[in-house]
């Protein structure tokens, strides 16, 4: 087995958050830390690059408790992700919000949907209004080559705007950084086991097996990413500068976004999708 160079890797993140320039003076960083390899992996470069780069900036680390449901561990690992990294680390429970995921998951639509809608409006709202204006995603190059192609087939194609290392702040909408835009998903398992930073390698969802269906088709998309890059060395290089050459002309298209009329949140429509699955369980 060919052995990862950690070395190659390390420079083409270090050289992503420089070249899109992810961290700059003033910034106030929140590190989504799901306690798995991807923001494992994002959390550690930025870190690195601001402590090499002497650059002022807050960085904290921001993990959201889905509830009871979950094994205490995945907790415990963001934690000690974020201590290694030198970091503050805050959470926030949804239980404390008055969100039963429980209630949720008995909801007509995919609990996962669900699931991930929530996770994206607290990861707004709460790092904003606690003084941020960046919001770091573990995002790779494999989720947005799949996300590309399956919004292609889906045809929303103004959703290709949103794809780049660096998403700008829009109304109430943060800034989003993504470090490790240029790298692999496998690629960020093999550096986490490298440097022995912890994470937690299986899904540790409950819901799981209402989704296996779906969990198998996402895995195919992802295996054939990684199939063609076996062949085509510089495919997911090569696929990503095209995505952001895309990305950079359909941006300039995107209306702005309006504000919900319950929360006050963006929103495309009148009311955004969590308040309408708050107003499900209610």
């Amino acid at each position: 087995m060919e052995k990862f160079d950690t070395e190659i890797y390390s420079k083409k993140v270090l050289k992503t958050i420089r070249k899109y320039r992810l961290v700059e003076d003033g910034d106030k960083i929140f590190i989504g830390l799901s306690g798995g390899k991807d923001s494992a992996s994002a959390g550690y470069f930025i870190s690195k690059y601001v402590k090499e780069n002497n650059v002022k900036c807050d960085i904290i680390g921001f993990h959201i408790i889905l509830g009871d449901f979950i094994p205490k561990d995945v907790e415990k690992t963001a934690r000690k992700q974020a201590e290694i990294f030198g970091i503050p680390f805050k959470t926030i429970e949804l239980k404390n919000l008055g969100i039963d995921m429980e209630k949720i998951s008995k909801l007509p639509r995919p609990v996962c949907s669900s699931c991930g809608t929530i996770k994206r409006y607290l990861m707004n709202k709460i790092p904003r209004e606690m003084g941020g204006n960046k919001l770091c995603t573990g995002h790779h190059a494999d989720d947005f080559i799949v996300f590309f192609f399956k919004n292609i087939l889906g045809g929303n194609i103004s959703w290709i705007s949103k794809f780049t290392p660096l998403l700008p702040g829009r109304n109430k909408s943060i800034a989003r950084i993504r470090p490790l835009f240029f790298v692999g998903g496998n690629e960020n398992k093999k550096f986490c086991d490298a440097l022995k930073i912890p994470y937690i390698e299986e899904n540790a969802c409950p819901y799981i097996s209402i989704k296996k269906r779906i969990d198998k088709r996402r895995e195919k998309w992802y295996e054939t990413v990684e199939s063609i890059s076996r062949w085509q060395p510089n495919f997911r290089y090569q696929m990503m500068n095209g995505i952001i050459s895309l990305s950079s002309h359909l941006y300039s298209n995107l209306t702005e976004p309006k504000e919900c009329k319950i929360c006050g949140e963006p929103t495309d429509g009148e009311i955004c999708a969590f308040c309408k699955i708050l107003k499900e369980i209610k």
